[in-house]
């Protein structure tokens, strides 16, 4: 039997810093997959208020970048503190995976 590899999250402490991080350097795009990683993981753990909080910051964020082209809104990156993100990032995804926590389910 092969030992298989344990992928361990990062802690949600970890990702608030690493989203609070990206927020004083003004990176919008990395601040709201931070956001929605918190928000996914947060709702993992029934801390639902703090679920809302950073969902409705994930729209906001999300809502201020680019979306004209395919090119502005393709992921670049799998996954964020543990969590995959959408193949394709914009507001009208963050909408629809976090509707229960943005009271528009």
């Amino acid at each position: 039997m092969v030992d298989e590899e344990v992928v361990q999250r990062p802690s949600l402490s970890e990702i608030r810093k690493q989203y609070d991080e990206e927020l004083h350097f003004q990176d919008d795009r990395a601040a709201a997959e931070y956001a929605y990683a918190l928000a996914v993981r947060l709702r993992e753990v029934g801390l639902i208020g703090e679920a809302r909080r950073f969902a409705a910051e994930c729209l906001e964020l999300a809502e201020r970048l680019p979306a004209k082209t395919l090119d502005d809104v393709v992921s670049s990156r799998q996954s964020v503190g543990g969590v995959p993100l959408p193949d394709h990032f914009h507001d009208g995804v963050v909408r629809a995976r976090l509707a229960d926590l943005l009271g528009t389910a």
